[in-house]
């Protein structure tokens, strides 16, 4: 798997075990239909990754990952709907971080990626850069 990727590095390091991973069906199906199941999936987890090291706003978050503003406001209200990030303030400098349900089931989203990621490897496509 091409997991050697900044966001392993960030979002799964302290995930102990990587093979023998429990898997919580609660969160699995959340994380199965905000990763799998629609479109702007990769978008997600790329600002899921950036926001796990430091709270970020939209803005930073637009900067460092390079795309518009609109996309990742757009994205993080998908991401906030499904309790999956947090919002800190109420305006335009508000900030992310994950949820509890993110830091607390991440060897379920390890898994839920990797599942993806190696139905996506066929087309020679890698879902985390």
């Amino acid at each position: 798997m091409p997991f050697d990727s900044l966001c392993k590095k960030k979002i799964f390091r302290d995930v102990p075990n990587l093979e023998n991973i429990k898997i919580d069906k609660h969160a699995n199906e959340i994380f199965s239909s905000v990763f799998t199941g629609m479109g702007g999936r990769y978008t997600r987890l790329r600002i899921l990754c950036e926001i796990v090291g430091s709270s970020l706003n939209t803005l930073d978050i637009a900067k460092k990952l390079r795309i518009d503003y609109k996309t990742v406001q757009y994205n993080l209200e998908i991401l906030e709907n499904h309790n999956l990030v947090v919002r800190k303030g109420s305006g335009y400098g508000d900030v992310f971080t994950p949820s509890e349900i993110v830091k607390s089931n991440l060897p379920t989203l390890y898994e839920v990626i990797r599942k993806v990621e190696a139905k996506l490897e066929a087309a020679e496509k890698n879902y985390i850069e």
